[in-house]
């Protein structure tokens, strides 16, 4: 049985973090990474403002991009996925499949670091396995 581990990706140094943590847990269970990006058409009073189909294909160049960059070679499977909607939603159904869903945490300052931001607050109240939160090493 193989080891499901799935990583909320947006970019930040805190995701990056989170998705490089789980990758060397997935090496160590025999495992794989399933990294999510979700994404929404902005909201805009204009009709037509934005192309739906131009900004998908941006999103999944950015997510391949920053995967990549991340982990140009990674030791286990890693897949993409590019999830129109809301973050938490995208990533409450990926953890449906999953044994870890990871998130990357940032924290502002002592006492304010204390605090989850929502996406993390929303989804391990409502995920379907464990909820990992990592913060970046260079954080105190």
């Amino acid at each position: 049985m193989t080891y499901r581990i799935v990583v909320g990706v947006d970019g930040s140094p805190h995701s990056i973090a989170a998705l490089r943590w789980s990758l060397d847990q997935a090496e160590g269970r025999t495992g794989q990474v399933k990294a999510v990006f979700a994404w929404q058409v902005p909201f805009v009073s204009l009709p037509g403002a934005f192309d739906r189909g131009e900004l998908e294909e941006a999103y999944r160049e950015f997510l391949v991009k920053t995967v990549s960059e991340a982990e140009p070679t990674p030791r286990v499977p890693l897949d993409t996925v590019l999830a129109e909607g809301d973050a938490v939603e995208a990533l409450v159904e990926a953890s449906k499949d999953a044994d870890m869903l990871v998130l990357g945490i940032r924290g502002r300052s002592p006492v304010a670091g204390l605090m989850l931001g929502s996406v993390s607050q929303m989804c391990a109240a409502s995920a379907s396995c464990p909820v990992v939160l990592i913060k970046r090493h260079d954080q105190g």
